[in-house]
């Protein structure tokens, strides 16, 4: 019911994008829902999820936070930092750090940089920069990050050394978080550091709307009107056993 329920909700296409099976999100979340009832706990993400988003059912953060929280009992390192989010959405930024920190513990790599980047900046806990090196580096490490999140780790461990006047060790960091060109705060740092006296990093997270909180004062970018895109502020499970979809990168 569980797999059944996922694949209605999400849809299947060809690779022309002709669809195979069409998406039925309602379908799908009442299946969902009958296997969380029913002690199925690799639902209980994905239920928490439609919950949270609205998906097949109208939102409910209430139920939303229930089923997170039985999926992170489960073992679900993707529903601690899904909480964290809840949270964090909330205003409530001490609390979502504190659910960042259990995503970390279950060997979560973004979550990683997530609390990495609240020790840097002092976000919902006391500011630490030995600390937020050291998330950041064990994001890097991680066999268990997205491409996305191992770059952003990277940047924010280059700013770190910015801020510490040692350039010369951010630029090899830079370099691999910018070479696939889809990261244009690296690049622009880059040429920061190569061609101007003064140096003024963008301190934002990746590819996360602005006017959502847990922001850094960032002069580049000081206005919360400013709107950035791209990821998701909601991380989502796939089908193949329910548990967060990770890039295990090679390099």
């Amino acid at each position: 019911m569980a797999d059944l329920g996922l694949l209605l909700q999400e849809g299947i296409q060809d690779e022309r994008g002709r669809a195979i099976v069409r998406r039925n999100p309602r379908a799908g979340f009442r299946l969902l829902l009958r296997a969380a009832v029913n002690g199925d706990t690799s639902a209980a993400f994905s239920l928490g999820y439609a919950y949270d988003v609205g998906l097949g059912t109208r939102r409910d953060k209430r139920q939303a936070l229930r089923w997170y929280h039985r999926a992170y009992r489960a073992g679900s390192s993707t529903a601690a930092s899904n909480v964290a989010t809840v949270h964090r959405d909330d205003r409530n930024l001490r609390l979502a750090f504190q659910w960042w920190r259990r995503a970390v513990e279950l060997g979560d790599g973004d979550a990683a940089v997530d609390a990495g980047y609240c020790y840097q900046y002092g976000i919902g806990t006391g500011p630490s920069v030995r600390v937020a090196c050291r998330m950041y580096r064990g994001a890097i490490a991680s066999k268990f990050i997205t491409a996305s999140g191992r770059e952003e780790a990277m940047y924010h461990l280059a700013v770190v050394y910015i801020d510490e006047g040692k350039a010369r060790f951010a630029l090899p960091l830079l370099v691999q978080a910018a070479a696939d060109g889809d990261f244009p705060e690296a690049d622009s740092l880059l040429d920061q550091i190569r061609s101007k006296p003064t140096i003024v990093p963008c301190r934002c997270r990746r590819d996360l709307l602005k006017t959502l909180p847990g922001h850094a004062a960032c002069l580049r970018h000081p206005y919360s009107s400013v709107q950035r895109h791209g990821r998701h502020h909601r991380r989502k499970a796939g089908r193949s056993g329910h548990r967060q979809i990770r890039e295990a990168c090679a390099s």
